[in-house]
C-alpha cells in the first residue's frame, strides 16, 4: 500500500485539466470560529495571516515570542502550508499585562486582529472554512462551469490526498505501526492512525459510488442530519427518507473504524464489510490502539459555490464545514496538477 487508490468520481472523471497552487495566493483559506470573542478575559485570540508556513510552526514561533510552551498555544484546526491562510491562535495572558505583538517578527505571517476572550480556543471550534482558489491554465472553462451545476448537489466527502502523505507514506507508517514497529514520535503516530481511518472511510465511499448506491438509502443505513453531528439508524428504507436524502436534509454515513459495536445492519452493513474486507491489518490496528468507532457523512455539499472565468483561469470560491477538504470539491470540477504539494501536511 504505497499509494492511495483512484477513488471513484461521482460525476465521472473530468476531462478538463488545470494547475493548482502555482503560487501561494492561488489558494486562500479563511476560518470562521463557531463563537464570537467576549472582548474580555484572560485569553488572547490572534487572527494571523500566514503564507508558506504550517500551523504548528507558527504556534511554535508564538511560544518563543511569548515565553510560553508550545503546548500552551492553541488553534481550532490545521491549515495547509501551501496557501495563504487566515486562522486564529490563542494563549493565556495576564489581563493587566500588555502584549507587544506589534514588534513581533513572524516569518511569512502578519497579525490581522487581536482580541480578548474568557476561555481557551479548542481544536475543532470552527463553523466553516472559506476558500478562494485560482486554477490556472484551465483547458475548458465552459466545461468546468457546467460541472459546477452537478457539484452544487454534493460531492463525495473524501479525505484529501494530503492526509495520506506522498505516495501513501502515512499509510506505510500505519502498516509499520500495526506490524509492531514502534513510532515514538506522537505526531507521526497520530498521522499514521488518522491516515488508516481516512483510507478505510474513503474505500467505503468509493464502493458505494461503484455500486450506484451513493445517493440511495439502504436498509440498515445510518443517516446524518445536515449541518449536525447527529445520526440515526434506518432499519428499513422508505420513500420519505429517500426524498430527504435527495433534498440534502440527511446524508448517508460511512464508518470511521475503531472499537465499538457497528451501528449499521442488513444490506448497509454488508456493503461496508465488503469494502473493508481487504484491510484486516488496518481494522485490527485501529482497535488495538483503542480508537473509538464513529460515523462520518459520505456527502459534502459546498456552500456559496461561485465560479468566475478570468482568461484561461477559473476563480472558485466556496465554504466547507470543519474537517472537510477543498480538494474533494475541486477533483469533481477539474483534473488538476497540484504544483505546491510536496509535503505531508494536513489541510
Amino acid at each position: 500500500m504505497t499509494a492511495t487508490p483512484a477513488w471513484q468520481y461521482l460525476y465521472g472523471e473530468p476531462a478538463v485539466t488545470g494547475l493548482l497552487r502555482q503560487q501561494a495566493d492561488d489558494f486562500i483559506v479563511e476560518e470562521q470560529l463557531n463563537f464570537s470573542s467576549s472582548g474580555a478575559g484572560e485569553h488572547i485570540l490572534l487572527y494571523i495571516e500566514k503564507t508558506g508556513q504550517n500551523t504548528q510552526y507558527v504556534a511554535k514561533q508564538l511560544a518563543e515570542l511569548t515565553g510560553l510552551r508550545a503546548r500552551d498555544i492553541s488553534y481550532a484546526g490545521l491549515k495547509d502550508r501551501h496557501a495563504v491562510t487566515r486562522q486564529w491562535f490563542c494563549f493565556k495572558w495576564p489581563i493587566k499585562q500588555a502584549l507587544d505583538w506589534q514588534s513581533w517578527q513572524l516569518e511569512g505571517c502578519r497579525v490581522l486582529d487581536v482580541q480578548r476572550h474568557y476561555r481557551k480556543l479548542r481544536l475543532g471550534a470552527l463553523k466553516a472554512n472559506y476558500f478562494r482558489i485560482r486554477v490556472r491554465r484551465v483547458s475548458d472553462c465552459a466545461e468546468v462551469l457546467q460541472r459546477a451545476e452537478q457539484v452544487r448537489q454534493g460531492v463525495p466527502n473524501y479525505y484529501g490526498e494530503q492526509r495520506f502523505g506522498i505516495n501513501g507514506g502515512n499509510l506505510v507508517l500505519a502498516q509499520q505501526l500495526f506490524n509492531g514497529q514502534s513510532i515514538t514520535d506522537r505526531k507521526l503516530r497520530g498521522l499514521a492512525l488518522s491516515a488508516a481511518r481516512s483510507f478505510l472511510f474513503n474505500c467505503q465511499v468509493s464502493a458505494r459510488i461503484s455500486a450506484a448506491q451513493f445517493n440511495t438509502v439502504l436498509d440498515g443505513d445510518v443517516l446524518q442530519l445536515d449541518g449536525s453531528g447527529s445520526v440515526f439508524r434506518v432499519p428499513q428504507a422508505d420513500a420519505t427518507l429517500q426524498q430527504r436524502l435527495t433534498e440534502r436534509d440527511v446524508h448517508v454515513t460511512a464508518a470511521l473504524p475503531g472499537i465499538g459495536e457497528p451501528m449499521v445492519s442488513g444490506p448497509a452493513a454488508q456493503s461496508e464489510q465488503q469494502a473493508l474486507a481487504a484491510y484486516p491489518l488496518l481494522l485490527q490496528g485501529l482497535q488495538d490502539y483503542r480508537l473509538k468507532a464513529e460515523r462520518r457523512g459520505m456527502r459534502l455539499v459546498p456552500q456559496q459555490l461561485q465560479l468566475q472565468q478570468d482568461g484561461n483561469d477559473m476563480l472558485i470560491s466556496f465554504a466547507l464545514p470543519a474537517g472537510c477538504f477543498a480538494t474533494s470539491v475541486l477533483r469533481e470540477l477539474v483534473q488538476y496538477r497540484d504544483c505546491g504539494r510536496k509535503t505531508t501536511e494536513m489541510e
